[in-house]
C-alpha cells in the first residue's frame, strides 16, 4: 500500500488564477478527486464550477462541471493564519497566481509547489520551493508534471465506442500555420476520406470560432475516425493527446522532447513520427492492416486508465513530493 493509500485526508491549500489553466486545473481535479474538499482552492476559481476548460467552453445540454459545487464545503476563511500556523501540508500555486500567494506571507512557507503549466517555462529562480513543470525533458531539476485526463472525459468519449468508422484518420483543431498547418494540408492531399478540419484560435471577441465544435460533437466525430492524430500546438503537451489516447482509434502522435512519467510506448500504445514522410508512412500501414489493431487500442486505453489519470497525476506529485519535503 501507498503513501497515498494510506491517507484519509490532507490539508492542501491551491493558490489560483482566474482564467483557465490546463495543468494546474487538471492537478486541482486529481486531488480533489482523492482528498475532498480539504483541497481549498483560493480564491475560488468561478470558471472551473462552470464546466470551463482552457480553450473551450462547454455548450448545450451536455455542459457539466468535472468539479462539483462546494456548497460551503470547501472553507477558504481565515487563509492566511492557517498558512503560518502549518495547517496545510502542501500549498501549490499557479505560476500565474503568485501574486495572490505574496499578498498572504511574508515569507515562504514550508510545503511550497510552484507550477509552471506554461505553453514556454517561465523562468524561476531558485528558492525554498519545488517547482512543477510542463514543458521539460526534466533536466532542469524540476518535476516534469504533464497533463492528464479527467475519469468524467474518459467516460464521455468511451461513451461513443460504438460509433461506425468512416474516416480514416481524423484531426479537428487549430492549424492556420505552421507546422500543424503543413501535416494536415499533407494529410488532406493524400486521403480524401480523412476527418480534418481547422479553426482559428478561440479569443475573448470570437470564443466559438467558425467550425469548432462542443465537446460532445468533437468527441463523437473522433471515435468515428480509424486513426486519430496528436500536434503539438503552442507547448508539446496537449489536452487533445490524453483525449485521443481515450479513442477507440490507433493514436498516431508527433514526437515530443518532454518527460512523461509511465509514458506510453512507441509500437505498444500508440505509433510515433518526426516528419510527414514518416507520418504517411505510419498512416498507411495502420490503414493497410500492416501495423497497429485492437490490441493496440486496448493497450492504449489500459496505460491511460493506469497511469494517466488526473487522479494517478496528482498520487505520482504526491509520491516525489513526499521524498523532498519527507513525512
Amino acid at each position: 500500500m501507498n503513501m497515498i493509500q494510506c491517507i484519509d485526508t490532507m490539508n492542501i491549500l491551491f493558490f489560483t488564477h482566474p482564467f483557465p489553466n490546463y495543468v494546474p486545473d487538471l492537478l486541482l481535479h486529481g486531488l480533489r478527486k482523492i482528498f475532498g474538499p480539504s483541497v481549498v482552492d483560493y480564491p475560488r476559481k468561478d470558471c472551473i464550477y462552470e464546466g470551463i476548460l482552457e480553450g473551450a467552453v462547454q455548450h448545450g445540454p451536455h455542459r457539466f462541471s468535472l468539479f462539483t459545487q462546494d456548497n460551503g464545503e470547501i472553507d477558504r476563511e481565515d487563509i492566511r493564519r492557517k498558512i503560518h500556523t502549518g495547517h496545510f501540508r502542501y500549498i501549490f500555486c499557479d505560476i500565474r497566481a503568485i501574486d495572490s500567494l505574496k499578498r498572504q506571507v511574508l515569507q515562504w512557507p514550508s510545503g511550497l509547489v510552484l507550477i509552471d503549466g506554461e505553453d514556454i517555462p517561465v523562468r524561476i529562480p531558485p528558492g525554498p520551493y519545488v517547482v512543477c513543470c510542463r514543458e521539460t525533458d526534466g533536466s532542469d531539476f524540476s518535476i516534469p508534471l504533464p497533463m492528464a485526463l479527467p475519469e468524467e472525459l474518459f467516460r464521455w468519449i468511451s461513451s461513443f465506442d460504438e460509433a461506425q468508422k468512416i474516416y480514416s484518420v481524423g484531426f479537428l483543431g487549430v492549424a492556420s500555420h505552421g507546422e500543424r498547418k503543413a501535416f494536415v494540408e499533407a494529410l488532406a492531399g493524400r486521403y480524401p476520406d480523412a476527418l480534418l478540419s481547422t479553426t482559428v484560435i478561440p479569443s475573448p471577441d470570437n470564443p466559438t470560432p467558425t467550425g469548432r465544435l462542443g465537446r460532445d460533437d468533437y468527441y463523437s466525430k473522433m471515435q468515428q475516425c480509424r486513426v486519430v492524430l496528436s500536434l503539438r500546438g503552442l507547448g508539446y503537451d496537449t489536452l487533445r493527446f490524453w483525449e485521443n489516447a481515450a479513442c477507440k482509434a490507433v493514436h498516431v502522435a508527433q514526437s515530443m522532447p518532454l518527460y512523461i512519467p509511465g509514458d506510453f510506448v512507441h509500437g505498444e500504445h500508440l505509433f510515433r513520427f518526426s516528419s510527414i514522410s514518416q507520418l504517411v508512412r505510419i498512416i498507411d500501414n495502420i490503414l493497410e492492416g500492416r501495423m497497429g489493431s485492437d490490441g493496440t487500442v486496448q493497450r492504449a486505453r489500459h496505460h491511460l486508465l493506469s497511469h494517466h489519470l488526473t487522479t494517478k497525476r496528482a498520487e505520482y506529485l504526491l509520491q516525489k513530493l513526499n521524498t523532498i519535503f519527507g513525512t
